[in-house]
Parts: structure tokens; sequence; C-alpha cells
């Protein structure tokens, strides 16, 4: 429900690029990419997290709906895999 009441308040979802250097300051956000990629596309769900992605994603969570939690996996001490659907 925590999700579904992010996508109701219709977050901005925003995507920069940050030379790699920076983005390693901030956060683990390079951690595992290959060392040769030197600028990272960073996306932000604003206030809420920010990760170096190169995939496709929405403007803003309103554009999603509702989701529905199908799975929870531990991934590590502070890492989880999230398995959903949209409905």
């Amino acid at each position: 429900e925590e999700a579904n009441e992010m996508i109701k308040q219709d977050l901005a979802v925003r995507h920069y690029y940050l030379p790699r250097e920076e983005a390693e300051g901030i956060t683990l956000l390079a951690k595992g990419l290959p060392k040769d990629l030197t600028e990272l596309r960073i996306v932000e769900i604003e206030g809420i997290d920010k990760q170096a992605d190169g995939g496709t994603h929405v403007k803003r969570l309103g554009e999603i709906g509702r989701i529905e939690l199908l799975k929870l996996e531990n991934k590590g001490k502070k890492n989880r895999r999230i398995y959903f659907k949209v409905v």
C-alpha cells in the first residue's frame, strides 16, 4: 500500500546524467557497472530514491496506476527484490 500511496501522489520521475566519479560520491549507484562507463544516467523519484538505470521510465508515478505485490526477496542486508504487477 505504501507504493500505491506514492503513485497517488503522482511524484515526478527525473532522469539526468552524472560523471561516474560524482555518482559514486553520492551512493553506490555505479556498483557492478562496467568500469569503462564514464557517465551514468540517473533516474530519481524525487525525495524517494535514485538509481543508475538505462531503461524506459514514466515521467510521473501517476502514469503507472495501482500495483499489486507478488513476492519480496531479501538480496542482502539492505537490498530487496520486489515482484509486482500493474492492476
